[in-house]
Formats: structure tokens, sequence, C-alpha cells
């Protein structure tokens, strides 16, 4: 992988504006994109439109596409890919809710500017990531530099659900026509090369109902759910059993996150439940494909089952499967970035692993690109109260997407 030109990068790097960025940083975190559902008016629309007029003063190409009512992706561009590459830089634009206020130390969507931190929800997670990709975007197209193919930023909705932004993305032209793509979600600007996949279980269990009086008249499915718990320890081992070690990721995990019963209708103190439910979260390394996946979680169903007779106990998955992903450090948008790091901050890069699933989880598995994820903020703060950011890293991961991306598109 060729460096871009000392002198490109340079001029790029010096159209970055840190006090634009941290602005549009707190802009963007003070208008709230938490998703409500039931209230229309509770979507990323107003956190896109400010997206959208922002990139058009910079004189972006751009689309917007409405995946959903009040749900825009808003995709922008600058140069052609020709018969050069085509990179995406990426965020998201919804937020996980902000709980109780009253917990915070600063308002959750003040964005307060305190001793170099950059306060609210979505500080880290991700709208600091998503202002440094405009920004460097923008600074590169204000530099004047010739790239050698495509710079595209997205701006999708609904990383905190069910990915529909990135999901409808991938079926566009200008997305199946991408090469390589850097996720801004927050990793302390390490470069992250893998990801642990997701597989949200929704387990149904049917009994029959009948007075608590009397359970003999019935079939408890609570007690179809106890055995159920009973056996996720040994469906986590096998999970580790079946994928691979990673150095910078944890190990496969199963944990129930929802135990309802009955799973619908009114609870009642003399009344046996026809039905209850269980929602697992399943996190993935490397290795076992979605068949062998579902196959496990099968058995235990089948386990709990029979430890409950009368009682039936199915799943599905919950979006899907999101498998683990992996690149190589051989990969040319890795060593672009590592180049680019070093370009940046003068710093060797730092390798790591994304805890959770990303918008690249799809990207990786439907366009089948390579993906870095790598972005300002700590990978432990998200969706905890007094979400922050520190200003360095902002600053930092924007010189250091101007850099890559240059590497990458061979300016």
């Amino acid at each position: 992988m060729a460096r871009a030109g000392g002198a490109a990068v340079k001029a790029a790097l010096s159209c970055i504006d840190n006090e634009e960025l941290i602005e549009l940083t707190r802009d963007l975190i003070r208008i709230p994109s938490v998703v409500r559902p039931g209230d229309p008016a509770a979507t990323e629309a107003a956190v896109a439109r400010q997206v959208e007029v922002w990139l058009a003063k910079q004189g972006f190409d751009l689309e917007v596409q409405e995946i959903a009512p009040g749900r825009p992706n808003v995709v922008a561009w600058v140069g052609a890919r020709g018969d050069g590459r085509s990179l995406l830089l990426e965020g998201h634009t919804d937020v996980v809710t902000e709980g109780d206020p009253a917990e915070w130390t600063y308002p959750p969507f003040g964005a307060e500017l305190v001793d170099g931190r950059i306060y609210g929800r979505g500080a880290a997670d991700m709208k600091s990531g998503l202002a440094a990709i405009m920004v460097a975007a923008a600074a590169i197209k204000r530099s004047g530099v010739a790239l050698g193919g495509r710079l595209v930023l997205g701006a999708l909705v609904d990383e905190e659900g069910d990915m529909l932004g990135v999901k409808h993305f991938c079926t566009t032209a200008i997305g199946r026509e991408l090469d390589a793509a850097i996720i801004g979600e927050p990793e302390e600007n390490q470069l992250c090369l893998e990801q642990r996949g997701v597989v949200w279980a929704r387990i149904d269990i049917r009994g029959r109902m009948a007075h608590g009086a009397m359970p003999e008249a019935g079939v408890n499915p609570i007690t179809a759910v106890g055995a159920l718990l009973h056996e996720l320890p040994a469906l986590e081992r096998r999970l580790r059993t079946l994928c691979r070690r990673s150095p910078h990721l944890r190990p496969p995990t199963v944990t129930p996150t929802v135990v309802r019963a009955p799973a619908q209708g009114i609870e009642q103190s003399n009344v046996i439940p026809s039905r209850a439910r269980v929602l697992l979260d399943i996190r993935l390394t490397s290795g076992p494909d979605e068949p062998a996946v579902a196959r496990e979680i099968d058995a235990v169903c089948r386990r709990a089952m029979a430890r409950c007779p009368g009682s039936t106990v199915e799943w599905g998955a919950v979006s899907g499967f999101r498998l683990a992903t992996k690149v190589e450090r051989s990969e040319p948008l890795v060593r672009a970035m590592v180049a680019g790091v070093r370009q940046a901050t003068g710093r060797r890069a730092v390798f790591g692993g994304v805890p959770g699933s990303t918008d690249g989880t799809i990207l990786r598995m439907q366009l089948g690109i390579p993906i870095v994820t790598c972005g300002p903020g700590s990978r432990r703060i998200p969706h905890q109260v007094d979400e922050y950011v520190e200003v360095t890293e902002l600053v930092d991961a924007a010189k250091i997407y101007v850099a890559s991306a240059l590497n990458f598109l061979q300016a």
C-alpha cells in the first residue's frame, strides 16, 4: 500500500478546523435522536436534516434515502469511482435512551464541554464519530486533493435497532460499488479488525393454563423457563468450543435479558399462564456458521422441553444472525490506516476488537468488503449515564480518517 503524497495529506489535514469539529459534535448531540416506538416525532429525522444541511453547504453531492417514516439515511460523496476504489466512512444517527435525566451530572442533551470532554447521550456512540467523519470528508474536499476514486459518507439510521439503514444502503448502487469501509464507532481510535457477532434468540414456551391451586390440571411454562435457564451455561461452553479464540475479543457469551410470564395478557397470582418468553443475547467470535449455531440453540430447547412434559419450546432469531467478522492485517484498507495513524498522530497504530456488533457487520456479510472499526470515545462508556468523548480523541479521529482515506484512494 503506497501512502498518499505527504503534501496531499498535509494539505487536507490543514483544512481541519478543530473548533468547527467540536461545535458540530455538540450540535449533533443537542438534537435528541432516541427512537421511541409509537412516537412519530422521536426518530432520527431532525439530526439527519442537520447532517444533510451541513454537507450541502460544503458542496457535497448527496441523496436522502427514506428508510421508514421519519427515518432517512443521508449519503454524500466526493470523487468518482471510475477505475479506482470506493471507500465508505460510516456512522449512525440514532442513539439509545438517556434513561432518567436526574441521574446525569450534566443534561443528557446539553453537550456540555467540561475539562476537555463533551458530555451527552451519543457523545461517544456516536455523534462524535459522525462529526469526525463529516469534517474529515469536508477537509479532503476543501483541500482540492485529487482522489483516485470515490469517498462516500454514510449517516445511517437504526444501528441501535434492526440496522434497517445499512441493510437498505447495501442494496443501493453506491453501496454495491464499495471496496471497503471505516466504521466510526467508539473504539478509542484503535484499529479494530474483529467484532463479535450476535444472535438475539426469542424463545417462546407454551404450556396449558390452570388454576394456581390445582397445578396438576395444567402445564406450567415457567417450569420450562427454569429448565432452559439451567441449560444456558452448557450452551455457552459449547459455543466457546466451536468458536475461535481472539486476542482482542471476549469469548462467546449467552446472557438472558428478558424473562416474561405470562408472555401476554394480565398477570394474576392464582393463574398458571399458558405462555412464557425468554430473550437471549448470544455473542459470538468467528468460527461456526449460522446453521451450526442454530443447531446448538435447537438442542437446548429440546432438552428444556424434555424436562417439562407437555410444554413446547420454540425459538426464532430477532433481526436475523449477525456473524462475527474479521479482516486480515494484509488488507489494503488496514495498511492504509496503519500508515494513516502514523501520519495523523505520529504514533503507531494499536489494534483491537469490537465487543458488540456494528453496521459494519452487515457491510461485511452482505457486500463482502473489508471493514475497520475506528472512532473516538471509550468503548466502555456507551449506553451509560454521563457518556462523554475526549476532545483530543475526537480531533485525532478526524485526522486519522483524512490520512487513511487519502492513502486508500491513492490521492
